[in-house]
């Protein structure tokens, strides 16, 4: 099941984020987001009420750029992140948004391959963006 993120799903949230990313938001970042009326946060969970994946995104004028997605290691391909990727798409698609950005480490070439079966391409790079050490992937989704 696929809903809205409230504050009381934020700890779950960092907990899930801390799993997955390098670079993880903090508490007080998914509480501001999930307040924003320029943010979205969804959460995927289970029947069990388990947070199994997220996404964050924001919306200014007429663009998207994605933020954050995660799937949980035990839940990975079994299509939680393409799931969640079609409720960015179907919002886009309700608010006219003409393209979507997004940043993806040069090195996590799962995500990228995700993006690109989603109609993704890279439009450019940002040299030593995380850490000082590693490229950010710039990608693009003209909808």
């Amino acid at each position: 099941m696929i809903r809205r993120a409230t504050a009381a799903d934020c700890a779950a949230l960092v907990a899930l984020d801390l799993r997955c990313n390098p670079s993880a938001w903090t508490l007080a970042q998914f509480q501001a987001a999930c307040k924003s009326s320029h943010d979205v946060v969804l959460i995927e969970q289970n029947e069990m009420g388990d947070v199994r994946g997220f996404i964050v995104w924001q919306t200014v004028l007429d663009e998207m750029e994605l933020h954050l997605i995660a799937t949980a290691p035990e839940y990975r391909r079994q299509g939680i992140a393409s799931a969640l990727l079609v409720q960015l798409f179907q919002a886009a698609c309700e608010q006219a948004i003409y393209r979507i950005l997004l940043e993806v480490r040069a090195s996590n070439l799962a995500a990228q391959q995700l993006y690109a079966q989603h109609g993704f391409a890279e439009i450019a790079r940002r040299k030593n963006y995380y850490g000082g050490t590693e490229d950010a992937v710039i990608m693009e989704k003209i909808c």
